[in-house]
């Protein structure tokens, strides 16, 4: 271990043992780095890896001269800490070692008092750490002098320094940045804390950012001016370490982690820690054991320092010395307890956490003989997380209750506990805390008091550095000295005699992201020797009203916490009888087997049992009435906590009433243990009363039963214990399960005194003497696999053939019971990359993902609803696996039982790790018992797998599809469906939670509904998890061992107790009233987290209604005697156990109490009211819809993978290149969207048509019709449309993107990088028509046979089932609605109507609400109505234009026009119901839907109403076919018409409309013929604005007229497709093809003194495109390790507009910096001569960022004579903005991309600075690929790792050519170097456009600083103009740090509207 030096001069050491110092202060640390191996199943696997990484680290070691490194394996989160610790045993000789839990919060923030602070203090939404376990140490800091602030910063930082070369890379341990470390000021204590210090930005050398789990644990002492006692010695002034080995226990996972620490100037090299790891790696032992936790200690001694006439004294001297400034003192006491035996300090703690699970505990073993340890629950000091601090006030501690109910409630709900002194107490402390954190915080916020005993103060830290200083000011603590603080301990030094040492002060950790500290009180000195010394301290504030006897009552309260745990000899003789003899030694073996939690139920004969468990201090116990409900709540128990619980009833039927459990545990392998009471022999078949035969009552069902005789001092009493000791090992041995012990009892059952012979005890001294259960059983493992057994045993061998040569495998997970089961599941499915199917309690289910990263998605092929791709009957058939291996017993689904059953694989492979038999249809062909983790193991390391091909791609195509299928269904109905009940719980459970399922429906559903995958918030990681974890399950369980509905709640309320986890419980009515004694244990409320119960009210039994049953039963004995329904009120069985309950009937209100009752702390009851038959219908729906949804997907993949162009197992094409011409029609008239008088001039339609090529040589088209400037302007999408011609070039296509289950949305991002929500609706559109109809030419069908996958051969659309028939088909023509003008008198639109009708329309629409008032629109309606007949359907408009008083006065008149519809009535959506509700008009969407195309479900639901009868789907307007056909589904499924409609868009189109139209058409007869309704008449869909068209894109337009045999206008979708395939452009309306602009490279030499830049400039030249010479320019500037090529795409989007030049900056790309006088001239080399200062200074190629804007300057005035507009990335931005402050004669305007001003403080830039040149040198000493790697692995790039386009962003990277440069630029353009700008950002005269990620907190932060700096006026006017300039900020949706890369469109339209409107500006000027 290495020991720091501080400000202390530290002693020579053998290094054999110690390493002391990291050197002088001012020598650097060159290197912090955390290494994530891959995750590991146990301890002995994880050390192995540890071993392995630093063999391989010692034979090609970094050539550093000091670092540490941290290598981390991640574990299943059932490692616990602290027993990792406590099995490492005394002889290991590793020392110091340590232990730390905190707490389980650390105070509530109010987000509107301290702008939103607890978003990031919530410890929801973070990876909990819940201990930290650590032996040896890396890093040792202690001292013989106060902690000062050099120490601080001797623990946090050092000196900057070098990295030197790196050379290591068998393992790439780049995982976190290597954060050099200040270590600044002298030797001595004498710093002051205050607010005059400078602040610093300490980002330390292992207390990193990027390293947060590097930390330092320790504490500091009370008194620092005193010398340390001998006791005390081994701890000095202050003892912090940073682990050497150590375990990191977290709520979802551990962590065991090994440091090293070096530094060779102290002679302590990388080979001495290494050898050291080694030999500590060797002692660390790797088996954990779960034991008991009891301390016997014999011959306690017991004394008080100072005793109690002492404190009197002490009492009145305080009042005579306190005054108005000294109003408290905290005086504390020692109470030595010296023992015969030692105690074991571990054990100690572990009895502490026990018993107080939610204090801060902690653990310091300096050596073998010290230790102190403590568990403080009110004395938290201060929690920071960055710079956001909380600190917790406390006061008044009383006695507490008998539970730990009682003790939650203290200090909440009775204030009769608090009194005038707490009050007094209370504020003093409040008042002191708060004035010592406003000395270091910004801003401190109070929380209101809890009834004048707690409360929370918050505050921001102004910098890093004042962690020390808060620290500081709050310790000594007034809580734990007084008050004032300088009187109250001159008190105490005066007063008392012994040496607090650790006691009283800071004890915790500093972290590089957090830190976390607490005062050591409610802590004990251990000390070891010939027994063992404790020292236990203790408390008391005192006032001038304190009272001894209250004083030294709350001394004695505290110190009992320690001695009613060291629990002396219990003596047997003093028993009364025998029956409390053996009563005591059945109980207190237990204890010792671990079997703390008895579950009793009243009785007389099991008197004894009950009373010894309830005396016994380390039993949990608790009762019921009801035996049944009893025994399922001891069977929870056992399943949450692993545990055996033990049963204690009376005789009798109250036996008989376990029964149930007891099946239940024995079919579910669940350990329990059954103590019965009996009647002795004498009374057996004598009719007494309560006497049965007990004997063997429960048959085959227990896995071992003993009938103990009645107690009698003539049998041994060892025989008792021995009884105890094979019952609980048969429990807990393979098979798991009940045991039964029978325990007759004669009379007396009370504490009779009876004389008794003591004979029978012999063989009791040594079980006596200690803690251990009399009998050990050692189990021992059977063999360890190896290659030569496999070799030897055929079975094995057969499997592991079986398993590597499967060509389709199949591998299910059924029930998983441990975390450690499912990470060996996890890491089975990882390895053999099969299909997983993972039933709902395997724990891999319900997935979160901790980060949204594409690759966690496919890495793993989860098929969660093969139980609905069964559905499919096409499907059933192929779906046919060759090997199947299932790992966890009983599955859930009975679809995919049956495929198991029909399909009858090859190989059919069960593990288990039990001998029964679970094959209920006899397929098993392999039986495996060995556990999941053994198998796992065997087949990681003996099998290799084949690859799945198609097979498995194909099912992950058929599971997305019914997942898209599934969601839609239950999103757009409005209903609280139970399956929707599913879904959105599932959705809503907290990471920490536990769903717990009832039987029947309840775990059906959820197994068929509940969401699979789903993203946690945001903070859930935990940094250098990396991707060994990808996702975390959440925890499912269930009684599925007999799968009854009897005892669930009792059940679930035990699960809660066993696991401490919170419960989310969902369970069915009947399930529930049958249970209803369950209740009562709700109400006990035992020490346990609170259950939120969820009861699906369908007044009987629904299951029934969707079996056979339903349909052959007569109804009468359906409803009798399978149903069930019942009037039974559970709110009022709710109110009669006084338990929350809450009645919910929607859908939000459903979401809002599963979110309420998850944050709170008390149990609800959530009834959701059902009925049967809705319930049957909804599940009937979802399989209906999915049956077809997973024909369809298969019939694509059937029929595509047939195509020769295509691959066959991923159906793609390549895409070769876009183009797109511009087009301007003119109209016929106005479109109708402009108002009357705006009808001045001609009318034009304007727009794009884009083509696109593939690589099979077919095209497709599509048409971008923006639909007008107040949406979308030509320019805003020319720029996107220039970005995608870009993009498209090798873009794949496959046809899986015409299913339309957001398939274009996830090609967007993942093909083009861009998120489709960035793309105008119009462009969108387009690009799917191109999309759609290239991959129709190349099937050689058309759009619609496309989207309906129709056979061409067979003309069946895939949706239909091959068996069955279909009547008809929907014609191959759609109908089409005319568009007439309204304008003119009411005759004469009445005429123009006839006339449309002549002609063959039978549906028109009309424009309204463009007249002066509704009633001449009710005119004109009466005119055409009366003029055509009641036949022709007209349909009216009204724009939204009208208000809802105008709107009803037209409907009031209208009413009697049959009109079919009236689209938008009202100005404002939410007056729409209301329009239903109080007219008589049908009414359609059109703009609704439009405005919320980004969410059309969760927001068109409110819409559902019998009077909204139709939607009208414009997809340029939507976004797109996707949405448009998901608004299409969405009116069928609530029976809308779905109208496509037109917007006045071209005949390129319109044919794509009317096939998208044909489709729709389709699918609405295929959802009405599912409903069982009668086929309605065709819909007329809106596409007559072709008549609006005087000319057209193409030649041959598409015609509308009548066909023969038909009587109205149509449109034949055949001759659309012709058209569309066949397109030949209009030269007249079309201007030329666009293509991508053309980029000029050349480059330009600048001379600046000695040194000559040779820029690479890439350059989109002049544009004169539309005869215009451009004479705009934007100049691009890159981030450190970008290039030029990195503005590519927004250079060729912006060229349209402006001149756009990008330059690879010095170091980096194709420009480089040399020196040499001469400027060479070669090519388009261009060379200028450049005036520089005296004053700058240049060494060799340094360049500073003040004389590269110098060059740069040169650079833009060699390239355009006007002023430019700079754009900047990072680096660049800080570029940008240094020129736009500093040149206003060359920059106009700057945009800066995630720029800073740079860093105020002399002290962070000089940290800055020496963290760059670390960087620079490990560049330069290893390579470019480590250095990228690590560089990219840092926090800043999170979003950007997660984007598609990550992997070539890193191939870019590594394309630099000179490493020497770019280390130059990093240290020379370091942001520590660059001079701060923020006071000249006031005086800034150029425009400046800070634009930032969302995702970017950071940068965020300092974009609002930047706005919020005052722009001064101008000081002279420059040019005429003295406009006062801002800063304006864009916040980016969608984008981290690298918003250019990751959502570059909204970036280019913001670009290019700042650079015209700037440009432009100046140019005017």
């Amino acid at each position: 271990m290495v020991q720091a030096k501080a400000d202390s001069e530290v002693k020579e050491m053998d290094i054999n043992e110690v390493f002391i110092g990291l050197g002088d202060a001012e020598t650097p640390v060159k290197i912090c780095q955390t290494h994530t191996l891959p995750a590991a199943l146990t301890v002995a696997e994880a050390v192995r890896k540890l071993k392995s990484a630093i063999a391989d680290l010692k034979s090609c070691p970094p050539a550093l001269e000091s670092g540490i490194l941290r290598f981390q394996v991640p574990l299943p989160q059932d490692v616990k800490a602290l027993d990792w610790l406590r099995c490492q045993g005394q002889s290991s000789r590793l020392f110091p070692r340590c232990y730390f839990s905190p707490k389980s919060s650390h105070g509530h923030i109010d987000e509107s008092k301290t702008n939103g602070l607890n978003k990031h203090m919530n410890q929801r939404n973070k990876n909990i750490l819940k201990g930290v376990a650590g032996i040896g140490s890396a890093v040792l800091f202690k001292s013989l002098n106060r902690f000062s602030a050099n120490d601080w910063k001797a623990i946090r930082s050092s000196k900057p320094g070098s990295l030197g070369p790196l050379v290591w890379s068998p393992v790439p341990f780049f995982n976190t940045m290597p954060l050099p470390f200040y270590y600044r000021g002298g030797k001595g204590s004498n710093n002051q804390a205050g607010p005059n210090i400078p602040s610093l930005t300490w980002e330390g050398w292992f207390l990193s950012v990027d390293s947060p789990l590097i930390r330092v644990y320790g504490s500091i002492r009370f008194n620092s001016e005193a010398e340390p006692s001998l006791e005390w010695s081994g701890f000095s002034f202050f003892y912090f370490v940073v682990p050497q080995i150590e375990l990191d226990e977290f709520d979802r996972c551990s962590f065991l982690a090994a440091t090293i620490a070096w530094d060779n100037s102290l002679s302590w090299t990388l080979k001495n820690s290494l050898n050291k790891l080694e030999l500590s790696l060797q002692q660390v032992s790797c088996e954990i054991k779960k034991t008991g936790n009891r301390l016997h200690v014999a011959g306690i001694k017991k004394d008080h320092l100072p005793d109690e006439p002492t404190w009197e004294a002490a009492i009145q001297e305080f009042s005579k010395a306190a005054n108005s400034s000294f109003r408290k003192v905290v005086l504390a006491r020692r109470t030595q307890l010296r023992t015969e035996t030692e105690v074991d300090s571990l054990e100690l703690l572990a009895c502490l956490q026990e018993k107080d699970q939610d204090f801060f505990q902690f653990y310091l073993e300096v050596d073998a003989s010290t230790s102190f340890i403590g568990s403080t629950q009110p004395q938290h000091l201060f929690y920071r997380n960055g710079l956001l601090v909380s600190k917790e006030v406390v006061a008044g501690t009383h006695l507490r209750g008998c539970t730990s109910v009682q003790n939650s409630l203290f200090g909440l709900d009775l204030p009769q506990w608090s009194s005038s002194e707490d009050d007094c107490d209370f504020d003093i402390i409040e008042a002191d805390i708060k004035r010592q954190m406003e000395l270091t915080c910004k801003h401190v916020v109070t929380d209101a008091k809890v009834e004048n005993l707690y409360t929370c103060l918050t505050g921001e830290l102004k910098n890093d550095m004042d962690e020390f200083y808060i620290l500081s000011s709050l310790h000594p603590s007034s809580v734990i000295c007084g008050h004032s603080r300088e009187a109250a301990r001159y008190f105490i030094n005066q007063t008392e005699t012994f040496d607090r040492g650790m006691y009283g002060g800071p004890v915790g950790w500093f972290g590089g992201k957090d830190a976390d500290f607490a005062l050591a009180t409610g802590s004990a000195l251990v000390q070891k020797g010939r027994g063992s010394r404790i020292f236990v301290y203790s408390e008391a504030g005192i006032v001038k009203s304190s009272k001894l006897y209250d004083i030294w009552q709350e001394l004695e309260f505290k110190t009992r916490q320690y001695e009613s745990l060291l629990e002396p000899y219990t003596h047997l003789e003093i028993f009364p009888n025998m029956n409390a003899v053996w009563a005591f030694l059945i109980v207190e073996e237990c204890c010792r087997l671990g079997i703390t939690y008895f579950c009793i139920a009243p009785g007389s004969r099991s008197s004894p049992l009950a009373v010894a468990a309830a005396q016994n201090r380390h039993v949990s116990c608790i009762s019921c009435i009801d035996e049944r409900s009893l025994a399922f709540h001891a069977l929870g128990y056992g399943k949450g906590s692993y545990k055996l619980a033990a049963v204690i009833t009376s005789s009798g039927t109250a036996l008989s009433n376990l029964l149930p459990a007891v099946v239940e545990a024995s079919q579910d392998c669940i350990p329990l243990l059954l103590l019965t009471a009996d009647r002795p022999p004498e009374l057996h078949d004598t009719g007494a009363n309560q006497t049965i035969n007990q004997v063997n009552h429960f048959g085959s069902f227990v896995r071992y039963f003993s009938n103990l005789p009645p107690p009698d001092d003539k049998v041994p009493a060892r025989m008792v214990l021995t009884t105890i000791d094979t019952a609980v090992f048969r429990a807990t041995q393979e098979p798991f399960g009940p045991v039964h012990i029978n325990c007759a009892f004669r009379e007396p059952l009370a504490g009779v005194s009876c004389q008794w012979n003591l004979g029978s005890l012999k063989g009791l001294n040594m079980w006596m003497s200690n803690r251990e259960p009399f009998t050990k059983h050692i189990r021992v493992t059977q063999f360890q696999f190896s290659e030569e057994l496999m070799n030897t045993y055929g079975q094995y061998k057969e499997v592991l053939d079986l398993i590597g040569g499967a060509s389709r495998g199949l591998l299910i997970l059924g029930c998983l019971q441990t975390a450690e089961e499912t990470w060996a599941a996890l890491s089975l499915a990882k390895h053999l990359r099969w299909p997983v199917v993972p039933d709902i309690l395997s724990g891999m289910r319900l997935r979160k993902l901790p980060f949204a990263t594409a690759e966690s998605e496919f890495s793993l092929c989860f098929i969660d609803l093969l139980d609905h791709i069964l559905l499919g009957n096409s499907v059933k058939n192929w779906v046919s696996p060759d090997v199947v291996v299932q790992v966890g017993s009983k599955l859930t689904s009975k679809r995919v039982a049956q495929l198991l059953e029909d399909c009858a694989p090859h190989a059919y492979i069960m593990v288990q790790n039990h001998p029964y038999r679970h094959d209920p249809s006899h397929i098993l062909t392999h039986r495996i018992q060995a556990s999941v983790v053994d198998f796992a193991v065997i087949i990681r390391e003996f099998c290799t797998p084949k690859e799945m091909g198609s097979w498995c791609k194909w099912l992950q195509v058929l599971n997305n599809m019914v997942e898209w299928e599934i969601s839609f269904q239950l999103n757009a109905d409005p209903l609280l469906t139970e399956p929707y009940v599913s879904r959105a719980v599932s959705q809503s459970l907290f990471p920490e939670s536990v769903w717990f399922l009832g039987n029947s429906m309840a775990i059906r559903d959820a197994d068929m509904y509940g969401l699979s995958w789903s993203k946690l918030p945001v903070g859930l990681t935990i940094d250098g998890l990396g991707t060994a974890i990808p996702f975390s399950g959440l925890r499912v369980v269930g009684n599925r061992g007999a799968s009854g509905i009897d005892g669930v709640l009792s059940t679930a309320i035990g699960y809660a107790t066993g696991s401490n986890q919170r419960v989310v419980f969902m369970v069915g009515d009947i399930s529930f009233i049958h249970d209803t004694n369950g209740l009562t244990l709700l109400r006990a409320r035992a020490e346990r987290p609170p259950i939120t119960v969820l009861v699906v009210n369908n007044h009987g039994g629904a299951i029934f209604s969707l079996l056979p049953i339903a349909d052959t039963a007569p109804a009468t004995i359906f409803r009798n005697f399978f149903s069930t329904p019942h009037d039974v009120s559970i709110s009022n069985l709710c109110l009669a156990h006084r338990v929350k309950h809450v009645i919910v009937q929607t859908k939000q209100e459903l979401e809002t109490a599963l979110l309420i009752s998850q944050e709170g702390q008390l149990d609800w009851v959530i009834e959701i009211e059902s009925c049967i038959e809705d319930n049957t219908a909804c599940h009937r729906v979802l399989q209906q819809s999915a049956h077809h949804a997973v024909n369809h997907a298969f019939k694509i993949l059937s029929m595509y993978s047939q195509n020769t162009s295509v691959k066959s197992d991923t159906l793609q094409f390549s895409v070769l290149k876009l183009e797109y011409s511009r087009y301007r029609i003119p109209l016929n008239a106005p479109a109708t969207a402009i108002s009357m008088k705006d009808q001045t001039q001609e009318a034009y339609r304007e727009g794009f048509i884009l083509t696109l090529f593939l690589d099979n040589g077919k095209r497709g088209y599509g048409e971008v019709a923006p639909i007008g400037p107040q949406n979308e302007d030509l320019l805003d999408v020319e720029e996107q449309l220039r970005f995608l011609v870009h993009r498209a070039h090798n873009m794949s296509l496959n046809y899986l993107i015409s299913l339309l289950n957001n398939s274009f949305s996830r090609w967007i991002w993942k093909d083009i990088g861009i998120p489709a929500s960035s793309l105008f609706p119009s462009v969108c559109c387009g690009l799917e028509m191109a999309v759609l109809s290239a991959l129709a030419a190349s099937s050689d069908s058309n759009i619609a046979d496309l989207l309906l996958a129709t056979d061409k051969t067979q003309n069946v659309p895939s949706s239909e089932v091959e068996t069955e028939t279909r009547p008809g088909k929907v014609p191959s023509r759609v109908q089409i609605c005319a568009l007439i003008d309204s304008e003119g008198p009411p005759e004469e639109v009445a005429c123009a109507a006839e006339k449309l009708v002549e002609q063959g329309f039978h549906s028109m629409k009309l424009k309204v609400a463009r007249r002066s008032g509704p009633l001449e629109d009710v005119a004109v309606i009466q005119a055409v109505r009366k003029k055509v007949g009641n036949l022709i359907e007209i349909r009216v408009d009204a724009n939204r234009k009208w208000t809802f008083a105008q709107a009803m006065q037209f409907a009031s008149h209208a009413k009697d026009c049959n009109l079919q519809y009236i689209e938008e009535p009202v100005k404002f959506p939410e007056d729409i119901l209301r329009f239903c509700k109080e007219s008589d008009l049908f009414i359609a969407l059109d703009e609704t839907i439009a405005d919320i195309a980004d969410q059309p479900l969760d927001r068109l639901s409110i819409f559902v109403h019998p009077k909204v009868v139709a939607t009208v789907i414009k997809p340029s307007r939507l976004g797109g076919f996707e949405r448009a056909a998901l608004v299409a589904k969405w009116a069928q499924k609530h029976g809308m018409m779905a109208v496509v409609s037109a917007a006045f868009e071209s005949s390129v189109s319109l044919a794509a409309y009317a096939q998208f139209a044909h489709y729709i058409d389709n699918k609405n007869l295929e959802a009405v013929r599912a409903s069982g309704k009668q086929d309605t008449t065709a819909v007329s869909h809106g596409l007559g604005t072709y008549s609006w068209l005087r000319d057209d894109v193409i030649k041959k337009r598409l015609q509308f007229q009548v066909y023969p045999k038909c009587d109205r206008i149509e449109v034949d979708v055949d001759d659309a497709t012709t058209i569309l395939q066949n397109i030949e452009v209009n030269p007249d309306t079309v201007k030329p093809i666009c293509v991508e602009a053309k980029i000029n490279m050349y480059t330009i030499t600048v001379n600046y003194k000695e040194a000559c830049f040779s820029f690479h400039v890439m350059d989109t030249g002049i544009n004169n495109q539309n005869g215009n010479i451009q004479d705009k320019t934007v100049v691009f500037l890159h981030g450190f390790l970008g290039t030029g090529n990195d503005w590519l795409p927004l250079m060729q989007a912006l060229s349209i507009s402006a001149r756009c030049i990008s330059i690879d900056l010095p170091g980096h790309g194709k420009t480089h910096v040399q020196k040499s006088p001469t400027i060479q001239n070669n090519g388009n080399a261009q060379s200028i001569p450049f005036a520089i200062d005296d004053q700058d200074k240049i060494g060799d190629t340094n360049f500073s960022i003040e004389v590269l804007a110098k060059v740069l300057c040169g650079l833009i005035c060699q390239i355009s004579h006007e002023k430019v507009v700079l754009v900047g990335y990072s680096m660049g931005a800080r570029i940008a903005l240094y020129m736009a402050l500093k040149f206003n004669k060359q920059i106009a305007a700057a945009a800066l991309i995630s720029g800073s001003p740079g860093l105020q403080d002399p002290y962070m830039r000089m940290t800055r600075s020496a963290q760059d040149d670390a960087l620079a040198e490990s560049l330069l000493g290893g390579d470019l690929h480590s250095f990228v790697e690590m560089w990219y692995k840092r926090e800043t790039w999170e979003s950007l790792r997660f984007h598609p386009y990550f992997e070539k962003v890193r191939q870019e990277r590594f394309k630099h050519d000179n490493l020497k440069e770019l280390a130059k630029a990093l240290t020379s353009l370091s942001i520590g170097r660059q001079p701060s700008l923020w006071h000249e950002l006031s005086g800034c005269e150029r425009p400046l456009l800070v634009i930032v990620g969302k995702k970017d907190s950071k940068f965020k932060k300092i974009a609002q600083q930047m706005c919020n700096c005052k722009v001064d006026q101008p000081k002279h006017e420059e040019e005429g103009t003295n406009q006062t300039q801002q800063i304006t900020v864009l916040e980016v949706d969608d984008s981290g740090h690298a918003v250019h890369l990751e959502n570059p469109l909204p970036l280019i339209n913001a670009i290019r509207k700042f650079v015209m409107r700037t440009l432009t500006a100046a140019q005017e000027a």
